[in-house]
């Protein structure tokens, strides 16, 4: 029977074993858009390091979500503490997310060239060993109910670079 049910208010028996509940039976789903499904969050449990000069990008921080609904919009929110130890005066480092293997956005020398956007290009003084909080947040719409894994990618290109332990991946899911 499909139809369209109209209410003002929707509201649980006032006794019984399921007294103030409104029950969504097992296997159905009840999502107003904009609300958070689920949340997904990783923890790192030990120093991650990047050489100076390296090459390629390198997996700092990751976790994997399996959205309920294919319209659902994936927030993604990184949080941890890096510090570089360096001997010139400048420092790049570039941040880049990564979805099932392939760049969201990507640092490419410059900031409005070609179609990805990079998170964070960071010049610094000579010698820091100051922790600098890295923070960013980013929304994408992988449009699939499959399993999908966000990385973090870091590629320290003129000097090392640590990330202190206790770093955090979050994904929330979000209804459309």
């Amino acid at each position: 029977m499909v139809g369209t049910l109209t209410v003002q208010n929707l509201q649980g028996p006032t006794s019984g074993a399921n007294a103030n509940k409104v029950i969504v039976p097992s296997g159905h789903t009840l999502a107003a858009e904009g609300h958070v499904v689920q949340v997904v969050s990783n923890q790192s449990t030990a120093m991650f390091a990047s050489s100076g000069g390296d090459a390629s990008f390198s997996n700092a921080l990751s976790a994997t979500i399996t959205p309920t609904s294919a319209s659902s919009k994936i927030k993604i929110t990184t949080c941890a503490v890096y510090y570089c130890t360096n001997t010139s005066s400048s420092v790049n480092h570039r941040f880049r997310l990564v979805r099932d293997g392939n760049p969201l956005s990507d640092y490419n020398g410059a900031q409005d060239s070609g179609s990805a956007q990079y998170l964070q290009y960071r010049t610094s003084a000579v010698n820091n060993h100051i922790p600098v909080p890295f923070n960013f947040t980013w929304i994408n719409s992988p449009n699939t109910t499959s399993a999908t894994t966000y990385t973090l990618q870091v590629l320290a290109a003129t000097s090392s670079m640590q990330f202190y332990k206790g770093g955090f991946i979050f994904l929330e899911e979000i209804a459309q």
